[in-house]
């Protein structure tokens, strides 16, 4: 199974959507998620059937899943375990959850973080990838995308 962990923050919105007029109309199903950006990344993990799990930490509210559904948001499938509060703040990194999630999830045979900070382990940073949080998910990004998952 091809998986993206996606973080929300800075990915599905960012510094440009809110300051823009789209935004100020709220005229979205969710005016904290770009539409443009959930469009692309529904098309990219349609055509490579990607599935998608929720790393951010967004996760916590019991209502993400459901949330990022409503404003369509295809293909998510799960969420990362919730280690924040299980690991002291000083050995605590994101990256421990997409480990954990692996571990159980032995069928997850190619992966790619989204996020727009590098919050993981060594190796995990082979699989990441790197979203400018001023901008969130471009063009550009999805063509890389397209290219790993090929």
């Amino acid at each position: 199974m091809k998986v993206i962990f996606l973080d929300i923050d800075g990915v599905l919105n960012h510094n440009a959507w809110y300051n823009s007029e789209a935004y100020y109309k709220n005229e979205y199903k969710d005016p904290d998620l770009d539409p443009n950006i959930i469009r692309m990344l529904n098309e990219v993990t349609n055509k490579y059937d990607i599935k998608i799990v929720i790393s951010s930490s967004w996760k916590i509210d019991s209502y993400c899943t459901e949330r990022l559904r409503k404003a369509d948001l295809e293909n998510v499938i799960d969420c990362t375990p919730d280690l924040i509060f299980k690991i002291p703040m000083d050995i605590y990194y994101r990256g421990m959850e997409i480990n954990e999630y692996l571990q159980e999830h032995p069928d997850v045979d190619k992966y790619l973080i989204l996020d727009d900070i590098s919050d993981f382990d060594s190796e995990q940073l082979q699989f990441f990838y790197k979203i400018n949080y001023q901008v969130g998910i471009t063009d550009v990004d999805i063509s890389f995308i397209e290219q790993f998952f090929k």
